[in-house]
């Protein structure tokens, strides 16, 4: 359960998770925080569909997603789709080589699974 106020606005998430529990869980807290869930992807090609339809503020990314395209690319294509969508990577790959990888997209922050909502509220709150 989420123990930190709720956020002065309300930002649109786009949850990118192949995991249903864990989408549900972080659906749920965004919820709680006062965030529009506009979808949740399970590979990136939804992803980035949802991303340019969907046009959310941060787009919570996991890099292990299901069919061909993992997160990394995911973000890359919506960042090059949309420079100012904001990216947050929420995974349990957290080695340097993948972490590299991921810098290249730019994203807004890193987070490691599980995921702490309080530390998730203050980096979606820095984007208001």
């Amino acid at each position: 359960m989420l123990a930190c106020p709720p956020l002065p606005y309300a930002p649109r998430v786009l949850i990118v998770e192949d995991e249903h529990i864990i989408a549900m869980a972080t659906s749920v807290n965004l919820k709680r925080m006062g965030c529009e869930v506009v979808a949740t992807a399970a590979t990136g090609e939804q992803a980035v569909d949802y991303a340019a339809r969907k046009k959310p503020d941060v787009v919570l990314m996991d890099i292990m997603l299901q069919g061909s395209m993992n997160g990394i690319e995911a973000a890359r294509q919506i960042h090059d789709a949309a420079p100012g969508m904001h990216i947050i990577y929420c995974t349990a790959y957290t080695d340097p080589g993948t972490m590299a990888q991921a810098a290249k997209t730019n994203p807004r922050a890193f987070m490691g699974k599980p995921l702490n909502y309080t530390e998730l509220k203050t980096h979606i709150d820095d984007l208001g």
